[in-house]
């Protein structure tokens, strides 16, 4: 794409957000449902056609949203919801993934692979949508942290299954045990790298002080782990999370000024808000409403059963 054409894309794109927030501030509706039904009404107003790119999803929009997330997690009300959060992360991501896989496998007719890929797909709580409508909806403080908890730890389990399912595919079987181990092994990496620069980082942040480094150095480390865990092959998303919440608990402590967190935080806020607002837009540029009214069936069947599901799992706590 041309570098005008960018140019006046994102303008456009930075505008109508603007007036999306504003709008659905005097109305009274969520603002990623308004950045979804905005995208839908301004594809033919763009230059050219917008896609969703995975790779900037994954590598740019993902990790920022994680570590503002687990950068702004209280630590004490986290490990008060250590159980559930666990066992909605494990259990019930795996509960979850094979419940919507055989219901896709007999409802639609696919193939069992397929199936099980798209069930493991679907089964996880969405991150970006969990942290953006958070932020907005007045909700128990103990549903809360378990909810975002759950959401910053399902994707590493996700994926690890995902990638698992397609080796078996590849392969023609794969033990349970090969499959543990691997899981063990992508968990434990993802959760040593984020730590060593969790703790190097709020080393430094705490020497420096200074809120402009600082905000170079967070930045550097929610996109450094990431890409770290992906080069040693383990889990970058728990990597970025544990990475921020090390820093929110030892670097945002009583030894730095308050403007200087007061400084990192604003930072952070706005970045999200900037990603969750370009991320609902690409959204509602991707999706073609002919198509999704021709699939509504098959779309209903895998969002209906699962969501109900998710509800009766939340019962008990």
């Amino acid at each position: 794409m041309h570098f005008a054409e960018i140019i006046t894309i994102l303008i456009i794109l930075l505008l109508v957000a603007t007036s999306v927030a504003l709008l659905t501030r005097w109305i009274k509706i969520p603002y990623a449902a308004g950045l979804v039904v905005a995208g839908l009404a301004i594809t033919e107003l763009l230059p050219r056609r917008v896609g969703m790119d995975p790779a900037l999803i994954l590598n740019l929009f993902l990790p920022i949203l994680l570590f503002d997330a687990a950068l702004n997690t209280d630590i004490s009300r986290l490990r008060s919801t250590v159980k559930p959060i666990a066992l909605l992360a494990g259990p019930g991501v795996i509960l979850a993934s094979v419940i919507t896989s055989v219901i896709l496998k007999y409802g639609l007719a696919l193939p069992w692979i397929s199936a099980l890929l798209a069930g493991v797909i679907l089964a996880i709580t969405d991150t970006v949508a969990v942290i953006s409508v958070f932020k907005e909806v007045a909700v128990p403080s103990r549903l809360s942290t378990i909810v975002e908890g759950e959401s910053l730890f399902n994707d590493g389990i996700a994926l690890v299954i995902f990638s698992l399912l397609v080796k078996m595919n590849g392969a023609g079987s794969l033990s349970i045990l090969d499959g543990m181990q691997e899981l063990f092994v992508v968990l434990a990496g993802g959760s040593l790298i984020g730590l060593s620069l969790g703790y190097l980082s709020a080393g430094l942040f705490v020497r420096s002080d200074d809120s402009l480094s600082g905000i170079l150095l967070t930045l550097a480390i929610a996109l450094g782990a990431f890409q770290l865990g992906h080069w040693f092959g383990v889990s970058g998303v728990v990597a970025v999370v544990i990475a921020g919440l090390m820093l929110g608990s030892i670097g945002l402590s009583g030894k730095v000024q308050a403007s200087t967190r007061l400084s990192l935080l604003s930072f952070w806020e706005s970045a999200a808000f900037i990603v969750n607002s370009f991320i609902f837009l690409l959204i509602g540029l991707e999706v073609n409403l002919i198509t999704l009214w021709h699939t509504l069936p098959a779309v209903l069947l895998a969002f209906l059963p699962i969501r109900w599901g998710a509800c009766c799992l939340f019962i008990p706590f």
